[in-house]
């Protein structure tokens, strides 16, 4: 077809590179994200202040700050044995800003909660963990016995009456009591607390005569007098305290275990994320100031992948729901 009188004609190749500029143009949002982080992170503790989560927490801060380029901000928001802190990361954009360091009681909590606002699956992503430590069976001085034994022998004789102190329903600790309860054939009192260190300061104030505590809390405890250790449940006797008998050799070998420590974020988060926070947790726990640390705590480093973790805690949930029907404890 000839133009009209009066047209103006355009070329064809200058079509074709306005077109081209335009979706140039279009791209360009797309093109122009800022890469992460480009504002402060908050790591939320669901846990009470100054526990094993808040501690490795604040551990971390130096090397993830030097590392991402932004401040860490640790926040405590305990409450429900770490349900507040967790159903807030949940709820939280899965734009990395926001991420849970929990403990193991996270992955085993299904099995005694069954009201929890979130799927431990379907609403986090495990980054990576941290560090493992074994629990150590503890009691206040007062109390008349020096050995396991002791102390089952105390609690037959004064059935439901001995109460035991944890961090709250569907904690570590009560897990670990109720399955040692159900082992030893005795029948104890709970007392559920707040946090694990509320728990911990009334078992040394002799309100309630005993607890499983982690040995990176405890172990300063113990050496100062507060509370008295009668077996510890890794594998072997802890150079921190190496008087003190493991649950094999006091004649449970099925009693041996340990509780993690480790970051998640919300779902969806995305991957170079993850991968990015991974690496920089590992590169702190390859350091000699982390071995040495994690040395007088008592703890060990986890570390490795993502699916690492949640290795761990499918394997940590199906103990629990195990030792929840062989103790016979109701779902919260």
């Amino acid at each position: 077809m000839r133009p009209t009188a009066g047209a103006t004609t355009v070329p064809v190749f200058s079509i074709i590179a306005a077109a081209a500029a335009l979706g140039t143009l279009a791209s360009q949002p797309v093109q122009a994200q800022k890469a992460w982080p480009e504002k402060p992170v908050r790591i939320i503790v669901p846990f009470g202040a100054g526990g094993a989560a808040d501690t490795m927490a604040r551990l971390l801060v130096p090397t993830l700050q030097e590392g991402l380029g932004q401040p860490i901000i640790v926040e405590v928001r305990s409450g429900a044995t770490g349900a507040i802190g967790a159903e807030h990361v949940a709820r939280s954009a899965p734009d990395g800003y926001t991420l849970l360091l929990t403990s193991g009681a996270f992955a085993t909590s299904p099995a005694l909660n069954a009201s929890l606002p979130y799927d431990i699956f379907r609403d986090f992503t495990p980054i990576v963990g941290a560090s493992n430590a074994p629990q150590v069976l503890v009691v206040h001085p007062s109390l008349p016995v020096k050995s396991v034994k002791d102390l089952v022998a105390f609690a037959k004789a004064r059935p439901g009456e001995v109460g035991w102190a944890t961090a709250g329903v569907a904690s570590a600790g009560h897990i670990f009591g109720a399955y040692f309860a159900s082992l030893v054939g005795i029948s104890l009192n709970h007392v559920p607390y707040k946090s694990n260190p509320a728990a911990a300061a009334d078992v040394m104030g002799g309100h309630v005569p005993m607890m499983f505590d982690p040995l990176s809390t405890s172990s300063s405890h113990i050496r100062a007098g507060k509370v008295r250790a009668l077996a510890i449940t890794s594998p072997k006797r802890h150079p921190l305290l190496p008087e003190v008998p493991t649950m094999a050799e006091v004649g449970f070998p099925a009693f041996t275990t340990s509780i993690w420590l480790g970051l998640l974020g919300p779902a969806k988060l995305p991957r170079e994320i993850v991968d990015r926070v991974n690496a920089e947790v590992n590169r702190y726990l390859a350091t000699p100031a982390a071995k040495e640390r994690f040395t007088q705590l008592g703890v060990e480093a986890f570390g490795g992948s993502p699916e690492a973790l949640t290795a761990r805690m499918k394997a940590d949930l199906a103990v629990a729901q195990k030792t929840v029907q062989v103790a016979g404890i109701k779902l919260q």
